[in-house]
């Protein structure tokens, strides 16, 4: 240590080693790693302090309920460690002594003192210790017939008559316990000198000193009143905070716990109006409908007592264990609330209805397609049989077919959707060529292409792989984005399907693209093409169901597929399909994702992708 050091943080920084030392010494055998570096450490601070004080001793006294250090204040008696303060109460020790000199071996043997039974002195002598001296407490006794508070003083005899100096003392004492403060400073100052001049000064000196030591004093209380009435205004702003953001409704009672205003949220609640219910008590509410209420028995202002915690609550049992369910607190590390989490009171009852939902869309579906598909080939029939004459009513007819078409191709994604959102769709998957998909999805939508004008050709590259996928759902995702190309390219605009083979990291992959020279799709439109029940492409919309970019994404992603998009306004759109390329027999089997087949405890994919 530098000479400059504070000696009062030498001081500190042996106490916390001894005490260290203290408890080690309980736990481990004298030659264990950390006893040996507690007292390592003990006897190298002992050698700073000594060097510190100028080879002198070095005392540690607990008087009353302060903590000396050479007979200077350093702690009081509260802060100290039981460890410590049971060494010098079990030994009736007042002060521990280290001479120059004193080291490890010396410190060990004070340490073991305390597991000793005997005189604390004298095991230290059988160790051989010389430089630790223990000094017990001095008790004075009160002489008989002396005035109340005089002692007498160590080393005379009990009954001896007192020394002029102690009398003189003693008359001091009883003159200044009788006077306040500031008197008590003047009979002081006037022992001290008989300078009128110097008492003066050194009485304003004390004063001085005095005050600023009070107010230094109240300071700190004052800054401590001030810390714990902050944490306890934030506590109540949090849980204030936490408590109004879980509801809407507000309800303004007075000290009886009487309406005196409510939010309209809190008026919907009630069903009733404030003029109705104010005056009336808030327990009442439970009273005029199905309503649970819960308020602190005490709500008077209370600056004085402690309140009890004790709540009053009305209403249905069965609601209010419900609502209790519902909510969870959430607290810090030190059990202040700092949050809530709620979940849907009626979980189970949604989920019924939604499954209710499901089953009433697929069997409605279902339904529609049967009479559906016979109007439609009744239409075709009656289209070929109205020739020549009858010129006009196949036009009509031929309206009626592609409306029926149309409606067919509604109730498909229904379908589809429906299937996806219960997990049963079945997906055949074999090594099929990529071109031929390609192809076929041309073919499907060559007629609608034409009536609008719109050129469709297909381009297969050369040596492309086969794809492993389900060849009828793969068809019908290029389909489906043929269908939406059509849609939003103009006449005499064009759309490619090409097939071609991925690239570096993609080469396990075969890529189909769907190019149109429509109205592209905005940048922050593209993240949303694929949700279900959405129509985008420049701020246009167009008859459908919004379900079929949906579907396709579905379809893609649980063949094991990729697919993405590529647009910008006025300058047309790719889509992009990244299929699985088929590597041999050993792949081919049949996925379905059955309801069965789902962990229990994570969602599915699918239904992520949905958002249900």
């Amino acid at each position: 240590m530098t000479e400059t050091q504070d000696p009062k943080l030498l001081w500190f920084n042996f106490l916390k080693i001894f005490t260290r030392a203290l408890v080690q010494i309980n736990l481990y055998k004298p030659d264990h790693p950390q006893v040996k570096q507690a007292l390592d450490e003990g006897q190298a601070l002992l050698a700073q302090i000594a060097d510190s004080l100028g080879g002198g001793d070095f005392s540690v006294t607990i008087d009353a309920d302060k903590l000396l250090i050479n007979g200077q204040p350093l702690l009081t008696a509260d802060k100290l460690p039981n460890s410590l303060k049971n060494l010098y109460s079990k030994f009736r020790l007042q002060t521990i002594t280290f001479s120059a000199g004193a080291d490890g071996s010396d410190l060990l043997a004070l340490c073991q003192v305390q597991a000793q039974k005997g005189d604390a002195k004298a095991f230290l002598a059988e160790k051989g210790v010389t430089r630790v001296k223990l000094n017990e407490a001095v008790y004075a006794k009160v002489e008989a017939g002396a005035p109340q508070g005089a002692v007498t003083a160590p080393g005379r005899e009990a009954g001896a008559a007192p020394s002029p100096s102690e009398q003189a003392d003693l008359r001091m004492a009883e003159r200044i316990s009788a006077q306040n403060l500031e008197t008590a400073l003047v009979t002081v100052v006037s022992r001290a000198t008989s300078d009128a001049a110097e008492q003066k000064r050194v009485m304003e000196l004390l004063t001085s000193k005095l005050r600023k030591e009070i107010e230094e004093s109240v300071g700190k209380a004052l800054e401590a009143v001030r810390r714990e009435k902050r944490k306890v205004e934030n506590d109540m702003a949090r849980t204030e905070s936490v408590m109004t953001s879980i509801a809407e409704g507000v309800v303004v009672v007075d000290k009886e716990g009487k309406i005196l205003m409510m939010n309209p949220q809190a008026e919907a609640m009630s069903g009733k109006p404030l003029a109705e219910l104010s005056g009336k008590k808030i327990v009442d509410l439970s009273q005029i409908e199905h309503q649970v209420v819960s308020l602190a028995r005490e709500i008077k202002p209370e600056a004085t007592g402690v309140i009890t915690k004790e709540v009053a609550r009305s209403g249905p049992a069965e609601i209010a264990d419900t609502v209790k369910k519902a909510t969870a607190i959430i607290q810090n590390e030190e059990g202040k609330i700092v949050g809530a989490v709620s979940i849907p009171t009626d979980a189970a009852k949604l989920k019924q209805v939604e499954q209710l939902q499901q089953d009433f869309i697929a069997t409605m579906t279902h339904e529609l397609r049967s009479p559906l598909t016979s109007i439609k080939a009744a239409l075709e029939i009656m289209a070929r049989e109205a020739a020549g004459p009858h010129e006009s009513a196949r036009g009509v007819l031929n309206t009626a077919i592609r409306n029926t078409e149309r409606l067919n191709s509604i109730i498909t994604d229904i379908l589809d959707f429906s299937k996806l959102q219960s997990g049963k769709m079945v997906f055949h998957q074999e090594g099929v060529p990529a071109g031929d998909i390609a192809r076929e999805a041309a073919d499907a939508m060559r007629a609608w292409a034409d009536s609008k004008g719109v050129r469709l050709s297909v381009s297969v590259e050369p040596g492309v792989q086969h794809i492993y996928a389900d060849k009828r759902r793969t068809v019908q995702v290029l389909i489906n984005l043929v269908s939406n190309a059509i849609k939003f390219t103009p006449q005499g605009g064009s759309i490619e399907i090409s097939a071609d083979a991925g690239r570096e990291s993609l080469a396990n992959l075969t890529f189909f693209s769907v190019k149109d020279t429509g109205c592209g799709i905005k940048k922050e439109d593209q993240d949303k093409v694929f949700e279900k029940f959405v129509q985008v492409a420049s701020g246009e919309k167009v008859g459908g169901t919004g379900l079929g970019l949906s579907i396709t994404k579905a379809m893609v992603v649980m063949q094991g597929g990729r697919i993405s998009l590529d647009s910008e306004p006025g300058r047309g759109t790719t889509f992009r399909v990244g299929m699985p390329v088929f590597k041999g027999q050993g792949e081919q089997q049949v996925f379905e994702q059955a309801p069965e087949a789902k962990a229990p405890e994570a969602k599915p994919w699918w239904k992520k992708l949905f958002g249900i």
